[in-house]
Order: C-alpha cells, then sequence, then structure tokens
C-alpha cells in the first residue's frame, strides 16, 4: 500500500515556492530586459531604417539637383555660343560691307583716274598732233 507523508506535501510546497521566487527574481527581470533590448534594438533598426530612406532621398534630390543643374549649364553655354555666332557673323558682315565700299569707293576713284587721264591723254594728243602738224607745214 502506498503510504502518504506530510513531507512530500511539503517538498511539493516548497518546490512550488522556489519556482515562484525564482520566476519572480530571475526570470521576470531576465523576459523584460530581453523584451526591453528586443524593443530598443528594434526601435533603432526602424530609425536606422528612417534616415536610411531620408539620406536615400536626400541623394536623389541631389542628384535630380545636379541633372538640372547641368542641363540648365548646358542650354546656357549653347547661348552663349549662339550669341557668339550671332555677333561673330554680324562682325564678319560689317567687315565684309566696309570691304565691298572700300574696293567699290578704290574702283570708282580708278575709274575717275582713268578717265581723267583719259582726257589729259586726248589733250596731250591733241597737242603733240598740233605741234607735229605745225612742224610738217613748217617744214613743207
Amino acid at each position: 500500500m502506498v503510504y502518504v507523508d506530510f513531507t512530500i506535501v511539503i517538498q511539493i510546497i516548497q518546490f512550488l515556492l522556489i519556482i515562484f521566487i525564482s520566476k519572480k527574481l530571475i526570470l521576470d527581470p531576465t523576459l523584460k530586459t530581453m523584451q526591453a533590448r528586443d524593443s530598443r534594438i528594434k526601435s533603432l533598426t526602424d530609425e536606422a531604417e528612417g534616415l536610411r530612406a531620408e539620406v536615400e532621398a536626400g541623394r536623389k534630390s541631389y542628384e535630380e539637383k545636379m541633372n538640372a543643374m547641368r542641363a540648365e549649364m548646358a542650354e546656357y553655354q549653347r547661348k552663349i555660343r549662339e550669341e557668339a555666332s550671332k555677333e561673330a557673323a554680324v562682325k564678319v558682315a560689317q567687315s565684309k560691307a566696309e570691304v565691298d565700299a572700300k574696293v567699290e569707293a578704290a574702283l570708282l576713284k580708278l575709274e575717275n583716274e582713268k578717265e581723267a587721264a583719259a582726257k589729259n591723254m586726248d589733250a596731250m594728243v591733241g597737242e603733240l598732233s598740233d605741234l607735229i602738224v605745225q612742224k610738217i607745214l613748217k617744214s613743207a
């Protein structure tokens, strides 16, 4: 037959009491610390992800601004080149017009000098003809 002694009951109560005290003094604080640590790790991870997203957004914004600035600079350079080309074309046209005017004036001057020389030659030819005729008539 089984004989039940009160010592077994006392041992069971002691065992349960030790488990209860161990749970309150060791297990609960350990679990609480682990949960706090997990919570802190999760919050730091979330914060890091947020910062990473913020940095990525900043990088994209920077790249967009740089691309816009490069495009603006390229457009500005194109305009400057275009204006320089137009100015050069205007100066070339002005120079050509000046040269054409000088050439035209020189040609007109040469034509006038040619006509004056031709008139002078005609007058000289006339005088020489008269002198020749007079010499021929005097000798005849």
